[in-house]
């Protein structure tokens, strides 16, 4: 490769990159890209009072934006990462699911924060739909959902992904409900990424979701179980329809892909079709150092 997306921004010393993926566009083009954390003293905390953050080994981590790398050579080399800018001037967004084409346009899910999370019912996440049709200019075309209150219960959505389906868009979007463990809920659009509908729940306890369209057109949901034991998991759709999308998911059979992750730190999966084949990436413990790893596995769906 000509650079290293990772690597590149580490030489800063205050930007982190995380959870690298990949989007092939055409036959040539493929995008590499990843979101960013940046870290502050831990004496500017007060500075960021109205944004979202972690605090790490005496420092503030924030969502820092989305890097991303393009190949014009089908993956020969790579740009330097350009660093997504929205219309907005939002900044503390992030990725970590599938991006799609729609005609001559590339939609990405993000999520980002309103305001700072601190136990407000008035903080909101939100997640949001962004497109382009250059790579290089990025704007915001809908608001795909945000957090809410139901039953007095909170409820967070974020970490979303997409699939493109009979001319359908599908998000899969992580989902808790107060502080308990979380789900998957699905929202589509039927006017190419205009609108979504509200997101409804779905009874598979992990997240967040990777979708896959196999050779034999069914879909492939791979996602992170981190109840015990702990690893990943899979279900297998013959179809998906709008009016049912969430009968179709709760009534499928559950596939164990990995259950000897060793603590809840654990999934993440990524999924290609080869030939009969299923090649799942994933992270996980499974020694007693705790030292996560990077797994593949591969595997025949029956």
């Amino acid at each position: 490769m000509q650079s290293d997306c990772a690597s590149y921004f580490a030489l800063s010393k205050i930007v982190e990159s995380r959870t690298p993926s990949t989007f092939r566009v055409d036959n040539k083009t493929i995008l590499a890209y990843y979101f960013r954390y940046s870290f502050h003293p831990i004496n500017e905390k007060k500075l960021f009072k109205n944004y979202t953050f972690i605090e790490y080994n005496n420092s503030i981590a924030l969502l820092d934006g989305i890097g991303l790398c393009i190949s014009e050579d089908n993956g020969k080399t790579f740009s330097k990462p350009n660093i997504i800018k929205l219309n907005n001037e939002m900044k503390n967004f992030a990725i970590r699911g599938n991006m799609i084409k729609i005609g001559n346009e590339i939609l990405a899910p993000i999520y980002a924060y309103k305001k700072t999370s601190n136990k407000s019912k008035n903080d909101k996440y939100q997640c949001y739909i962004i497109s382009s049709k250059d790579f290089i200019n990025w704007k915001i075309k809908t608001l795909l959902c945000e957090s809410e209150i139901k039953n007095n219960k909170r409820i967070e959505y974020f970490e979303p992904s997409l699939l493109v389906y009979k001319n359908n868009i599908i998000a899969f979007i992580r989902t808790h409900y107060k502080n308990e463990y979380g789900y998957t809920s699905i929202s589509y659009s039927k006017d190419k990424g205009k609108t979504f509908s509200k997101p409804e729940s779905t009874n598979i306890k992990g997240y967040p979701l990777n979708p896959l369209i196999l050779n034999n057109k069914k879909i492939l949901l791979t996602y992170g179980y981190r109840l015990k034991p702990y690893g990943i998991r899979a279900k297998i759709l013959d179809k998906i329809e709008n009016k049912n999308i969430i009968e179709n998911i709760n009534n499928s059979k559950e596939s164990i892909i990995e259950d000897k992750i060793k603590n809840a730190d654990c999934g993440y999966p990524s999924c290609i079709n080869d030939g009969n084949n299923i090649i799942c990436v994933y992270y996980g413990c499974k020694e007693k150092s705790n030292t996560r790893k990077i797994y593949l596995k591969r595997f025949i769906l029956n």
